[in-house]
């Protein structure tokens, strides 16, 4: 728990560096059930330098937004081939992708799942930027009728069975 609350400030902290000092790399993820809609809405909050350097890796040419054609797919690939649900050791991903937002030094990304079932014993992987950056740390919070459980993802613990 201490480590979690460390990270939390530590993400925080983060924030209010400059592009130019980036002692850490992390992400942070919310997967909250809308009780209304019946659907999980998830957002997932990334560091624009850090998204500019892994989708420039994953696409394997320099990738910056301010030149960016094609940004929505390069995304939903990237986002879909990293995060996703695991049934029998197989990447699905249930999602719509909504899209993405750009907010001072962070990209936002927004997807749904359109299901009213709890997430709880499903199998989540979450390795964005871990190719990139060995140091990635990867937040989830899932939110399920309020209840709030929060989950860890890094290198070699990219994939965690939820409950």
């Amino acid at each position: 728990m201490k480590s979690l609350l460390l990270l939390v400030f530590l993400g925080l902290f983060h924030s209010s560096f400059s592009k130019e000092i980036h002692p850490f790399h992390t992400c942070i993820t919310e997967l909250v059930f809308n009780e209304k809609e019946g659907i999980w809405e998830v957002s997932i909050r990334l560091f624009q330098d850090d998204l500019e350097q892994g989708l420039s890796h994953f696409k394997g040419k320099r990738f910056q937004f301010q030149q960016a054609q094609g940004a929505d797919e390069l995304i939903q690939e990237f986002v879909k081939k990293q995060f996703g649900f695991m049934v029998n050791q197989v990447m699905q991903t249930p999602y719509r992708f909504l899209g993405w937002e750009p907010q001072q030094d962070v990209i936002w990304v927004y997807l749904e799942i359109p299901t009213q079932q709890s997430l709880s014993g499903v199998f989540l992987k979450n390795s964005l930027l871990v190719e990139t950056f060995p140091d990635q740390t990867n937040l989830v919070h899932v939110v399920w009728k309020g209840d709030k459980k929060s989950y860890l993802f890094q290198k070699g613990k990219e994939v965690q069975q939820l409950n």
